[in-house]
């Protein structure tokens, strides 16, 4: 009775580390990725070629 308890204290115990650790892992992902899009800018990137005068 007494290991059961303990048992499933500690699985309750054990599903809240886990939910905080996917909690946190999902918040740094997020927070790299808006850093990537500040800095390389989230706009479609065209080339545009040189024309050279042939005269």
């Amino acid at each position: 009775m007494y290991f059961k308890k303990i048992n499933k204290a500690f699985l309750w115990l054990k599903r809240k580390v886990i939910l905080l650790i996917a909690a946190f892992m999902v918040g740094i992902s997020n927070v790299i990725y808006q850093e990537e899009k500040m800095i390389n800018g989230n706009f479609i990137k065209t080339e545009q070629k040189q024309e050279e005068d042939s005269d």
